[in-house]
């Protein structure tokens, strides 16, 4: 039987916990508090410079005049596109053999880099050593073919930044169960991608780095990859968990969105770090009444041009004849979360946690919700011959 799990008591916007991000990773008209509040539609968003975080490791393979392949490794670069491009300009040209000056400048007009040096050269994004990987094309905008014989190549895309990111210090190990982000982006953000766009959460005992994504990702004692954002539009959810749902305690967490389109826009709504409530043995009597809720005034001859609102999933839960202890321990923690704080409901939680259900299916059928509590009933207790509790609680959708 697959049991339901209510998720609550952030830790990453806890009192106590220290967030950061790197330069340039957060705006002033959209800071990285926006997205642990519980309103999605209050954004985290970089600079208006955009934000890069190339790691250490990352190779450009060129060829300068008729020379042979030469592949400069290049440092750990954060920060804005300027601040990149003077980066690579400094590194491409102390490692030059034949002499050649190299300029990587960005146009913000364009949104292109474009690469330029003193002699003829050519970039190897085809067929040099780091074709396949490592190679640095996917920050800059570049496919993967060769650019021979010039002296200047422009990218082929444009880029506006390729990550957010930040780290925090809980301040201790503090444990939870679930992570729980809600992303936004334009239209030409590649969702879902493995290669595009990729989010992660990774945990440690210390902190491996408060910039650098690569430490984390070879260091970290916990590393989640957060579920497919959901198909269809009304629920944007995308969860991530350690195996079988357990419980972690680490205290140091860095949170990754790592896109490579050239889309203008990228936004994180919500981030949370979520600890669960639910029965080991019990789940919701029924559903009824569950569903999307459309408040829209319909089109008449009375309302000629209404203004669409939003659908939300509603979900009115019953519980029926739950032992007390765990009734207390979940439905009660419910109500005292309180109306005015966001949760994840998860209707077959077990279920997912297991590997048997997706993530992302369960939020399309209004099954995974961040929402908040909307009506409680007042518990019917029966103790004379057991010690069993009902009630109700109505959820309704926050995007």
């Amino acid at each position: 039987m697959a049991l339901t799990a209510f998720f609550m008591n952030d830790v990453f916007g806890s009192e106590g916990t220290v967030a950061t991000t790197g330069p340039s990773g957060e705006s002033n008209a959209g800071p990285l508090a926006n997205a642990l509040n519980d309103r999605p539609r209050q954004i985290w968003q970089t600079d208006s410079n955009a934000y890069y975080c190339i790691d250490a490791g990352t190779y450009i393979d060129i060829a300068e005049g008729g020379g042979p392949e030469l592949s400069i490794s290049l440092p750990f670069m954060n920060g804005t596109a300027d601040q990149i491009a003077t980066k690579m300009s400094n590194s491409m040209t102390s490692q030059s053999v034949a002499g050649l000056t190299y300029t990587v400048l960005y146009n913000p007009t364009t949104g292109k880099f474009r690469i330029s040096a003193t002699g003829t050269f050519s970039l190897l994004f085809a067929t040099g050593t780091h074709a396949s990987s490592g190679g640095v094309q996917p920050w800059l905008g570049f496919e993967k073919f060769d650019n021979t014989g010039r002296t200047q190549y422009d990218a082929d895309e444009m880029r506006y930044g390729t990550d957010h990111w930040a780290v925090f210090d809980l301040g201790s190990a503090k444990g939870f169960t679930l992570g729980a982000c809600i992303l936004d982006g334009g239209a030409d953000v590649n969702w879902n991608s493995a290669s595009d766009s990729v989010v992660k959460l990774f945990g440690a005992s210390t902190n491996l780095s408060s910039t650098e994504r690569s430490k984390w990702v070879s260091g970290a004692a916990k590393s989640l990859t957060f579920s497919n954002r959901p198909n269809e539009d009304q629920n944007r959810i995308q969860v991530a968990f350690d195996t079988d749902g357990a419980a972690m305690g680490y205290r140091y967490w860095a949170f990754s969105w790592r896109y490579f389109d050239d889309d203008t826009f990228h936004a994180v709504g919500l981030l949370k770090a979520l600890v669960r409530y639910g029965s080991s043995t019990r789940q919701v009597a029924q559903l009824k009444g569950h569903g999307l809720v459309d408040t829209t005034k319909a089109l008449n001859v009375k309302s000629y041009y209404p203004t669409q609102s939003m659908l939300t999933w509603k979900a009115p839960l019953i519980f029926d004849n739950w032992e007390a202890s765990d009734y207390r321990d979940v439905v009660t923690e419910v109500v005292r979360n309180g109306r005015a704080k966001g949760l994840v409901w998860a209707l077959r939680w077990s279920k997912i946690a297991d590997g048997t259900y997706d993530a992302d299916d369960e939020a399309d059928k209004g099954f995974l919700l961040w929402a908040a509590l909307q009506q409680y009933g007042q518990d019917t207790y029966g103790g004379a011959a057991s010690d069993y509790i009902s009630g109700e609680l109505t959820l309704e959708q926050v995007r």
